[in-house]
């Protein structure tokens, strides 16, 4: 979900072998961002186009949302977080214009990780759900009232952030619940 996007953009690096324990036996590869983040070209216009072609029924953009992205990443320490994240929401802003433009009407950003960043300082989750939510918000900033914004959460209990994930304001909220026998739903009716 990360490295793809991140080697499309400034700003990243990556290692060969730097491989990290995720849980059980799931490795990653974290990049590395260490310096500032922008797209210098189309990432999934290409693919997306090339596939809506192929069909009449609509097709969906997928990217993997700037939160994520920074959550999985290691991240430069000469700025604030926040900052690295507002640079790679701008960044996936150019991909949402480009998307739309190219005619797809509906763009999947994927926040996956936004509840993996939250401090375990209860008096610092108000600051970083702020900046999470209106990063999430920065990346479909503009888009026209007929595209449908969708984003795909998991990996998380929602209840205690069910406010900012209303905030960030998506059309469609997909949730990976296979393993909670849908007790994480109960927040959602």
């Amino acid at each position: 979900m990360v490295e793809y996007f991140g080697e499309q953009l400034s700003g990243f690096a990556f290692t060969v072998n730097g491989w990290v324990q995720s849980y059980g036996s799931r490795c990653v590869k974290p990049p590395i961002i260490y310096g500032d983040v922008s797209r210098p070209k189309p990432m999934t216009v290409f693919w997306s186009t090339t596939a809506q072609s192929m069909t009449k029924r609509p097709m969906k953009g997928m990217l993997t949302g700037p939160v994520t992205i920074l959550n999985w990443s290691f991240v430069r320490n000469d700025q604030p977080r926040f900052e690295t994240c507002y640079q790679i929401a701008l960044a996936i802003r150019d991909e949402v214009e480009d998307l739309e433009k190219a005619g797809i009407t509906v763009i999947q950003i994927d926040e996956a990780a936004l509840r993996e960043g939250l401090p375990l300082r209860k008096s610092e989750q108000p600051f970083y759900l702020d900046w999470a939510v209106h990063s999430f918000r920065i990346t479909n900033y503009g888009v026209k009232d007929t595209t449908q914004i969708h984003t795909h959460m998991c990996y998380s209990n929602f209840n205690d952030i069910i406010h900012s994930i209303i905030d960030m304001d998506a059309d469609v909220i997909t949730i990976e619940n296979s393993r909670s026998d849908e007790k994480l739903l109960s927040v959602f009716r």
